[in-house]
C-alpha cells in the first residue's frame, strides 16, 4: 500500500497567508486565505481531509 505524503506550505503575511498543498512532491492546490476565522476555518477544513499532514510555515 502506497502512503501519500501531504505537505501544507504556508507563507504567513500580515493580512493574508498563501497556502500550497503538495502530495508526494506534486503541487495539487494553492490559494490565499485571510488571517481571520473565515480563512483559518477554510485551512482547517483542508487539513482535516488528510491523515498526518506535514505543515511548513
Amino acid at each position: 500500500m502506497d502512503l501519500l505524503k501531504t505537505v501544507f506550505g504556508i507563507d504567513v503575511s500580515n493580512r493574508k497567508s498563501n497556502v500550497c498543498i503538495m502530495v508526494n512532491g506534486q503541487k495539487v492546490n494553492d490559494y490565499a486565505i485571510s488571517n481571520d476565522m473565515v480563512g483559518f476555518n477554510q485551512l482547517l477544513g483542508d487539513l482535516k481531509q488528510v491523515t498526518n499532514p506535514q505543515i511548513i510555515f
